[in-house]
């Protein structure tokens, strides 16, 4: 009986779930996300690479995120759209390239370089993929 009670004292133990702990983002880098972002909530911070951080949130009821160097600055953003929002060009390219392949998920890139494209999620054949395209449909490289 008492074999019993450590067991079931050590499973409860090891599936106790811990929650993961946010990434602190330094004070610049979070100034500088409030300054280009004032309407986000429930911004969450994580590490992206060597210095630099990506702030995911939700402003104006669509989820995004954005990346910032570890001094501040804007690096990238990428923001959730609904599919048919998306400009002609875009779904005409797309349909062009993978004929047959279903749009899961899009999303609306721009980047600190002054880049603009879009990342859209797609199924063929039950498989996912991702591919980006430009303004005008084209194969974004």
């Amino acid at each position: 009986m008492k074999t019993y009670i450590i067991m079931a004292i050590a499973c409860m133990a090891l599936s106790t779930i811990v929650p993961a702990q946010e990434t602190q983002a330094p004070t610049v880098v979070k100034n500088a996300f409030q300054q280009k972002f004032p309407n986000a909530r429930e911004v969450k911070w994580d590490k992206e690479g060597e210095g630099e951080y990506e702030a995911s949130f939700v402003q104006d009821g669509k989820k995004g995120s954005a990346n910032f160097s570890e001094t501040g600055e804007w690096l990238e953003t990428e923001m959730a759209i609904p599919v048919p929002t998306l400009p002609k060009a875009v779904i005409d390219g797309f349909h062009k390239n993978f004929p047959g392949a279903g749009i899961t998920e899009v999303y609306q890139i721009s980047t600190g370089k002054g880049k603009s494209y879009f990342e859209i999620e797609y199924t063929v054949k039950g498989r996912k993929r991702e591919v980006k395209l430009n303004n005008n449909g084209n194969l974004f490289k």
